[in-house]
């Protein structure tokens, strides 16, 4: 068998193997999020917002993945975003934090008149 096949299968194999490997932990950042509690409760919020595997961020008509996350702190982050909404395509260099209060603060971020926004954790009910 030559090396790069043995090398690809290998790798395949790992990957798979990496699957069945227990989760690792949420960040603190991921959730759902939105403007105020009412906010929450409205699912057609243009105020709401999500980040889900620690690198997916989503807000009402804008997406993003982070390519690169850094810690900025013990409950902050620096992350490099590319992101697409409305037809467009762009990047965003945002600061990410949760305040001492457990809200989400979001400086310089891809979506907002502000260049500061703040959310509140939304408690989703959980299926039953």
């Amino acid at each position: 068998m030559r090396a790069a096949t043995r090398f690809a299968i290998l790798g395949l194999g790992a990957a798979l193997a990496g699957e069945c490997a227990p989760a690792f932990a949420a960040q603190p950042y991921e959730g759902f999020w939105a403007s105020t509690k009412k906010d929450c409760r409205d699912q057609d919020s243009a105020n709401r917002m999500s980040i889900e595997g620690g690198n997916r961020l989503y807000w009402y008509e804008t997406r993003c993945r982070a390519s690169e996350i850094t810690a900025d702190g013990k409950q902050s982050w620096k992350m490099r975003l590319a992101c697409e909404g409305e037809g467009e395509k762009f990047r965003s260099d945002p600061r990410v934090s949760v305040a001492a209060d457990g809200r989400l603060v979001i400086e310089n971020g891809p979506v907002g008149q502000a260049k500061r926004q703040t959310y509140v954790r939304c408690e989703i009910a959980k299926k039953r």
